[in-house]
């Protein structure tokens, strides 16, 4: 495998048909202020976030303007696969400003997590040494 050099992977990572990518941390003030100016430089066409699939239609209640933070999403596999999750948003939430954006924007949000019913979900990756 070749490596390419730090100019090339400048250029793969600000290449402007490329996805956009902003890693968020959740609860990050400094960074919920920044999304909607990275968005609006940007323009996306469809904004993805990391949420599970079954959160999708949900997203417009959470966006709705008549929504106050603090809110959170809940919920809870039907079948098994991992426990309950809950998802709190503020108003210092990154996440809750980007869609808060794509809503004011009418740019569609995509929640493009694995479905929290996905057994794989809550099992290890990392595979144990044999004895």
């Amino acid at each position: 495998m070749s490596h390419a050099s730090p100019e090339a992977a400048l250029a793969a990572l600000t290449d402007p048909a490329a996805p956009f990518l902003i890693g968020v941390r959740h609860h990050a003030p400094s960074l919920a202020w920044a999304v909607p100016a990275l968005l609006d430089a940007a323009k996306p066409d469809v904004l993805l976030v990391e949420l599970p699939a079954e959160f999708q239609e949900w997203l417009p209640w959470l966006a709705h303007e008549d929504t106050v933070a603090p809110v959170a999403l809940a919920a809870a596999p039907d079948g098994g696969g991992a426990g309950p999750a809950f998802y709190p948003f503020a108003d210092f939430s990154p996440e809750l400003a980007a869609v808060r954006w794509a809503a004011r924007h009418s740019v569609p949000v995509v929640a493009c997590d694995l479905p929290l019913a996905d057994r794989g979900r809550g099992e290890s990756a990392v595979a144990s040494e044999p004895a």
